[in-house]
């Protein structure tokens, strides 16, 4: 008998070990959020030949309560590229590749800024003159943060992601 009384003291003292090493990690979660793991980052991405619908787009858009701060950016054909006047873009990918890059990239961001979301939405095909060739859409808590990966996003996009564009005067 005695052993098992024993026996059964070890075991309590683990389980009361357990309990007050849970309650710490929870306490410490608390007061160090930084500690807590993020939510993943909601990712869309479309690359299409349809023209892009910002309206539409805008009015899907999804967020959390603690979310502060919604940057998008339009990127639009210009009338003049290196200094000649075009009337159109025709924008060509390698689709598969660009999907992973853009994917790297969508990691990256979620390194670097506690963003909630990202969607963007990029051409291909012929775009006119004043019509949106790229969408980006960034959510995150304050403004700074939004506005810097939003940036980042697109600086990044245009150095690594294999999407060519062939103007047409």
């Amino acid at each position: 008998m005695r052993y098992r009384s024993s026996r059964r003291c070890k075991a309590a003292d683990r389980i009361h070990d357990l309990r007050f090493a849970i309650y710490d990690l929870c306490a410490n979660a608390l007061l160090a959020p930084h500690f807590t793991r993020r939510a993943v980052v909601k990712r869309q991405l479309t690359i299409t030949l349809e023209p892009i619908d910002e309206a539409a787009l805008a009015s899907k858009r999804r967020m959390s309560d603690g979310m502060g701060a919604v940057v998008y950016f339009a990127g639009v054909v210009r009338a003049a590229e290196e200094n000649r006047a075009i009337h159109a873009i025709e924008y060509e990918a390698f689709q598969q590749m660009a999907e992973h890059q853009f994917n790297l990239l969508f990691s990256e961001m979620e390194k670097r800024w506690p963003i909630e979301s990202v969607r963007l939405v990029h051409r291909i095909g012929m775009v006119k003159v004043n019509e949106p060739s790229l969408w980006v859409e960034v959510v995150a808590p304050h403004r700074g943060e939004a506005f810097a990966a939003c940036q980042w996003l697109i600086d990044e996009l245009k150095r690594v992601v294999p999407i060519w564009k062939k103007p047409f005067a």
